[in-house]
């Protein structure tokens, strides 16, 4: 169990939340299932410290620091669809005009597109206000990840690091259409993104939306439709490698 006092771990209000309505409604704290979404978030936080750890050595040692970049990208949608899943779980069973999960037979495999849920959200903010609300406030930070992960995935983009002052990026492919930015006579240059501002700030966007957005969305629907919720525990924490540096970084306290 993560220690409260440990620098390795982190206060995770999201499953806190949903455990309480999972006490309180059904009499069991693992009624929704989280560990899907747990698992992959502990995967990212190791590819946030494997990218840091790089940026840590020589130019000469870094040699895959491209391949983390696009490890952690790809987990970031991973985790984002886990977050759709959890989600959609303290939803009515049955929505009108909303698809099922896909994926694998087993239902640990079963998956959520957080933007099938976000769209969905959209189109009946009136039906779920809370949750339409969180999606909306993280739909432009949402899209830049979604976009970087379908260019490496479907569009055969890759990294390519450039060796600037503080180390940069850009995601360049055989079409031309990596971003691009205005110069000051009027021509356009190859937009490039500091490495470790991206990697931090989408963690503490994805920080902020799952345990500060969510967590307030969760207890508010829970609150207005009459879901039944009983604190169960008092150490609602995950710990594994990369939350030291997060909460470093971040001065997150707790």
């Amino acid at each position: 169990m993560a220690q409260e006092n440990s620098p390795h771990s982190l206060h995770v209000p999201l499953f806190q939340s949903l455990d309480a309505i999972g006490f309180g409604e059904h009499g069991n704290i693992r009624h929704f299932d989280t560990g899907t979404l747990f698992w992959s978030l502990t995967r990212l936080f190791g590819c946030y410290e494997r990218v840091f750890l790089a940026l840590a050595m020589s130019r000469e040692d870094r040699l895959f620091l491209d391949a983390d970049l696009e490890h952690y990208i790809i987990r970031f949608r991973i985790v984002m669809n886990d977050v759709a899943f959890v989600i959609r779980q303290i939803m009515p069973s049955s929505l009108r005009g909303f698809k099922g999960l896909t994926g694998g037979v087993h239902p640990k495999n079963r998956e959520m597109s957080v933007f099938t849920l976000a769209q969905y959200l959209s189109k009946n903010s009136d039906s779920f206000p809370e949750f339409a609300e969180a999606f909306a406030s993280a739909s432009k930070w949402m899209a830049r990840l979604a976009n970087d992960r379908d260019n490496v995935v479907h569009y055969k983009s890759k990294v390519v690091v450039f060796e600037t002052p503080i180390p940069s990026f850009a995601l360049v492919n055989a079409a031309g259409t990596e971003r691009s930015e205005p110069t000051a006579d009027g021509r356009s240059q190859m937009a490039l993104t500091q490495i470790s501002e991206f990697v931090n700030s989408q963690m503490l966007a994805l920080h902020r939306f799952m345990h500060e957005d969510l967590a307030t969305a969760v207890t508010s629907y829970a609150s207005r439709v009459g879901l039944k919720s009983i604190q169960a525990g008092h150490n609602h924490r995950i710990s594994c490698i990369g939350i030291q540096r997060f909460r470093s970084i971040n001065a997150i306290a707790a």
